[in-house]
């Protein structure tokens, strides 16, 4: 099946125009979601931060006048004083604080790529779609902390790797330094084009647990042999976003420019000029405007390519899975005509899955979410096809798992 990256990214804008609530507000209340429960998370559980409690009594005590070295010796005194228990308790409380923080992040992050998902698909999903990952809460901590681990012994390996590199250059640079640096530097490069190889391998795990219900090591083999051999296809899809990026860094450099040259040299002047109060107050005024500003665009262009960016990963997970090839008809909405090459329940009736492994959908707003498919009936599919006499489109032949 043919893979062409631009229209597949003109697909996912044309869903974007057509998806209601807008994307770039659903991804606000994604980012407001995550954030208000990471923090409500935190402040339940503070009882637990023992980290946070002995931080705080060391910068009371240095607030007191307490000498920096006089205060880590006594908070060393008073943790080993307690035994051994005082130790396990911090670990314990930082290791139960960061889980729980991780499962709720991984969920809401689970749930919007599920988003992502149906919206690439045209199906104009509602809130409750940014939720569809909670009744798989077992399988999404599975799948993300098996990932997590594989990626940390593969980055091991490679540090491994880079430290002999490291350690040859080294010597190689006593006799001949141009080449010992070129090993050096070489050797950093790969040691970075690893890392990236590894996390793109696992990049599709979360559109198969929701697309195809199944997690943990499944769901992980499931998105290696998809991406076998599709790995640089992904990274340069990727890539490709590098513009709205570099814009970004752009945005921010100027306006941390205009910050300190233009506001810095006015401060100044007012304070080695007048040095009243009213003056100083005009120029903070500006500063936080300018800073307000730059948030703000910043902001919005995050809210864009963020659905942008993840409904490109989703789209070409549908075209790995069997979705039709792009250059052979037209995206969700375009005026093409029959049925979304892209809903997984017609590339399964094509290449004859069992429908009952369908396990989540997601339909128009009001429409549950997550019940299996069926041929025909509930959402009209079935009437569609009998009534405008139209065959479904025949797709190629692809793995089956």
């Amino acid at each position: 099946m043919e893979y062409q990256r631009a229209q597949l990214k003109q697909s996912v804008k044309q869903a974007m125009k057509q998806t209601r609530p807008r994307p770039i507000w659903m991804t606000l209340l994604y980012l407001v979601v995550t954030a208000v429960g990471t923090g409500v998370i935190q402040r339940i559980l503070s009882g637990l931060d023992w980290s946070g409690t002995i931080m705080q009594y060391y910068f009371t005590m240095i607030f007191r006048g307490v000498d920096p070295d006089e205060a880590m010796e006594v908070l060393g005194r008073w943790i080993l004083g307690n035994g051994p228990q005082m130790i396990l308790s911090i670990v314990a409380g930082a290791l139960v604080i960061s889980l729980v923080v991780y499962l709720w992040q991984s969920l809401m992050n689970v749930g919007y790529e599920g988003y992502c998902l149906a919206m690439s698909r045209g199906r104009n999903p509602g809130v409750s779609t940014l939720f569809c990952a909670f009744p798989r809460v077992g399988g999404v901590l599975l799948t993300r902390l098996l990932t997590g681990v594989f990626i940390f012994l593969w980055a091991l390996l490679f540090a491994l790797g880079l430290v002999v590199v490291m350690i040859l250059g080294a010597g190689l640079a006593t006799v001949a330094p141009f080449l010992g640096a070129l090993l050096m530097f070489a050797g950093m490069i790969a040691y970075l084009v690893g890392l990236v190889w590894v996390s793109l391998r696992y990049a599709l795990a979360d559109y198969i647990l929701l697309d195809q219900g199944v997690s943990g090591l499944k769901a992980i083999r499931m998105s290696k042999e998809m991406m076998r051999g599709n790995s640089g296809k992904l990274f340069v899809l990727q890539l490709s976003f590098i513009g709205w990026y570099l814009v970004m860094f752009a945005v921010l450099f100027v306006g941390l420019l205009i910050l300190v040259l233009v506001l810095g040299g006015v401060l100044g002047a007012v304070l080695s000029a007048s040095g009243q109060v009213a003056d100083l107050f005009i120029v903070w005024g500006i500063f936080w405007v300018i800073v307000l500003i730059l948030l703000l665009v910043q902001l919005a262009i995050s809210l864009w390519l963020l659905p942008y960016l993840t409904g490109c990963v989703a789209r070409f997970y549908d075209c790995l899975r069997g979705g039709q090839p792009l250059n052979q008809g037209g995206w969700p909405g375009s005026g093409s005509g029959g049925q979304d090459p892209w809903d997984r329940r017609e590339t399964a009736k094509r290449d004859g899955w069992d429908q009952s492994s369908y396990t989540w959908t997601a339909g128009q707003p009001g429409q549950s979410q997550g019940t299996p498919s069926q041929p025909s009936g509930e959402d009209g599919e079935g009437k569609e096809q009998a009534g405008d006499g139209k065959d479904t489109p025949s797709g190629p032949s692809y793995p089956k798992y």
